[in-house]
């Protein structure tokens, strides 16, 4: 597989795994890539279709780190709306738990 081939490929996997939300997937394709540019980089100089490849996987790293990014906003909000309601949580537990033992309050 020549050098443009094999960037256009990591660009793909990329894409797919943040497009899927696939995080295992997206984590192992940024693997890849740490372990696989420089060694591509190192082989020759860029031709004018591995440099057009290199822009194609540049896009798609800058769009998986937006997911990346959107994601962990989702979830900094998923955590603070579960912070500001635990005191709630635990009162509904706690009821709960006192219905479980025949008490009733």
């Amino acid at each position: 597989m020549n050098r443009q081939q094999q960037l256009l490929g990591l660009a793909a996997r990329l894409k797919t795994a943040a497009e899927a939300k696939d995080w295992q997937a997206l984590h192992l394709a940024d693997r890849e890539l740490a372990s696989t540019l420089p060694r591509l980089a190192a082989a020759a100089a860029w031709t004018a279709a591995e440099r057009s490849g290199l822009l194609a996987l540049r896009a798609a790293h800058s769009e998986a780190y937006q997911h990346c990014a959107l994601e962990s906003l989702r979830l900094h909000k998923h955590l603070n709306d579960m912070q500001a309601n635990m005191e709630g949580w635990i009162a509904y537990a706690l009821n709960g738990e006192n219905d479980l033992n025949g008490s009733k309050q």
